[in-house]
């Protein structure tokens, strides 16, 4: 049997993932000041906003009114369509 230490664990896991666990467990998450989202406007078929993380892959859906509060100029990111 594989024994690991829980701060290995911790440091295997993204910040989304365990963002994620803590919610569905109820768990409050206290978000730190220092924390750095990246936003991006995706136009597909209309608008559709998302944010993340920075430094993380995964982006989440949020609202017009989400994205018109949290974004600064600096802080989006540029979407280009995949070419089929």
């Amino acid at each position: 049997m594989i024994c690991l230490e829980k701060n290995t664990i911790n440091k295997m896991l993204s910040e989304g993932y365990k963002s994620k666990i803590q919610k569905l467990a109820g768990i409050t998450i206290t978000e730190s000041k220092d924390v750095k989202w990246e936003y991006q406007v995706r136009d597909i078929g209309g608008p559709v906003f998302y944010k993340r993380k920075k430094g993380e892959k995964t982006w989440s859906f949020i609202s017009a009114e989400d994205f018109a509060e949290g974004c600064k100029e600096g802080d989006i990111v540029k979407w280009e369509e995949k070419k089929k």
